[in-house]
């Protein structure tokens, strides 16, 4: 047991002392620290008339009138033992905790594993008082001058009588003191385990909170901007506008350049409205089970005759005897639309994308966009879920920079999750890992 509990086993001893108002001789080798010997000290002040209180110890005490100190030598044979021998007219006891050998020395003693052995045995006990009497010898050998040692080894024989029997009612006491200890320590273990599970669910909640609030601010900052970029080229257009000696075709390229900045302005405004959408979807949107089959075709078919407009193939194959997922339906439509958005974009002409999916395993179903567009820089990959990221090979970009990261958002809520492989020029594959519907 650890040190703690052999500290209680003292405990449960003086306190059945004290209730019972037994009046006991008691010899005692504990930890040099003080908070040991206040049990004694409440014992010695509930009894009377006073108990006889004997301390073995190797190091110096503060003198007190409760209790006698009796010093031991520096190769005295109970290093690494402590333990308690009582006396009394009803009973007698031996309790002794040894501590292993790698922390034998009293400052650790707090910390350490004890081996503890309790006994009433009228000859065990006897056989350690004479092992104590030859202590008490040595230390009145080794200080002629404590008088009161010599006055203890003259009065021994009468004044240490071990009783031949124990009192049956005092161990029964004992046992159901020991009993209710143990339930109090139960309930205490139990609810200090309560108490640091919910600090830790409160820690992990702050964690979150302060993270979400940390992206919140940088999401603020990344709009802001974004946004700030279209609305400076259109004030920097619209005084040239009205200059008298603008020619026709610098007009023009102007009042491109102002419609061209509007689009983008607003592709932005919508993917944010998109990304509020869907914080403010989760409390009423439900996961569903949703069939594959059901969803991915029709939106294939939707952007077929725009990435034919470009002169890219887009094909599919969803076999109809997938598993279903979990996942709302506008959720899964809106993750298919961003990925095939961002394919045919980065596709040049003859190029292809396809659609495909995986064998189901034991937790997935994975759905694969492919294409042989432009492909991502390895520098770039890991921001490529980033707000507002435009970082594709060879393109002038005119999104919001948004549409992944609607992605990675929608699969976060669903449970699911998506990875890239990408080399430049040769395109790439997104990976959408959706959850198999556990009905």
């Amino acid at each position: 047991m650890s040190a703690s509990s052999f500290k209680d086993c003292l405990g449960a001893w003086l306190t059945l002392l004290i209730e019972q108002n037994i009046v006991a001789q008691l010899w005692v080798k504990l930890p040099t620290s003080g908070v040991w010997r206040e049990g004694l000290r409440r014992y010695s002040e509930a009894t009377s008339p006073k108990s006889q209180i004997y301390i073995l110890s190797h190091q110096p005490l503060p003198q007190q009138p409760w209790y006698t100190t009796v010093p031991l030598a520096d190769d005295h044979p109970l290093k690494g033992e402590y333990g308690l021998l009582l006396l009394s007219r009803s009973a007698s006891a031996l309790v002794v905790a040894q501590r292993e050998a790698d922390s034998a020395s009293s400052d650790t003693a707090s910390r350490s594993q004890v081996s503890v052995t309790t006994t009433v045995s009228p000859e065990r006990v006897r056989y350690a008082l004479g092992e104590i009497q030859q202590l008490v010898q040595v230390a009145a050998t080794h200080h002629p001058d404590r008088r009161d040692l010599q006055g203890v080894l003259k009065q021994w024989h009468q004044q240490f009588v071990v009783p031949q029997q124990v009192d049956p009612i005092l161990v029964d006491s004992l046992l159901a003191q020991q009993g209710q200890r143990q339930v109090q320590l139960r309930r205490e273990s139990k609810a200090l385990k309560q108490q640091a599970m919910a600090a830790t669910d409160l820690s992990t909640q702050n964690a979150a909170l302060l993270n979400t609030l940390r992206l919140k601010d940088d999401f603020l900052n990344s709009v802001g901007q974004a946004l700030r970029t279209p609305l400076t080229t259109i004030k920097m257009a619209l005084p040239l506008l009205g200059s008298p000696q603008l020619k026709p075709d610098h007009r023009k390229r102007y009042l491109d350049t102002i419609r061209q900045e509007c689009d983008r302005q607003s592709t932005l405004i919508n993917g944010v409205l998109d990304l509020l959408q869907i914080e403010m979807s989760l409390a009423t949107v439900v996961p569903a089970p949703i069939q594959l089959f059901d969803v991915v075709p029709g939106v294939v078919s939707t952007y077929q005759p725009i990435a034919q407009e470009k002169g890219v193939r887009l094909a599919y194959t969803v076999p109809n005897t997938l598993p279903a997922v979990t996942c709302p339906e506008t959720w899964l439509r809106q993750i298919m639309i961003h990925l095939l958005q961002n394919s045919i974009k980065y596709t040049e002409t003859g190029g292809e994308v396809w659609v495909t999916t995986q064998t189901p395993t034991e937790d997935w179903v994975t759905v694969t966009v492919r294409d042989t567009g432009t492909g991502i820089a390895p520098q770039d990959l890991p921001h490529i879920f980033d707000h507002f990221y435009r970082g594709r090979q060879g393109q002038e970009e005119d999104g919001a920079g948004l549409g992944l990261t609607i992605v990675q958002q929608l699969l976060l809520y669903c449970g699911g999750k998506i990875t890239v492989e990408s080399q430049v020029g040769q395109g790439s594959q997104f990976h959408v890992q959706l959850p198999l519907h556990r009905g």
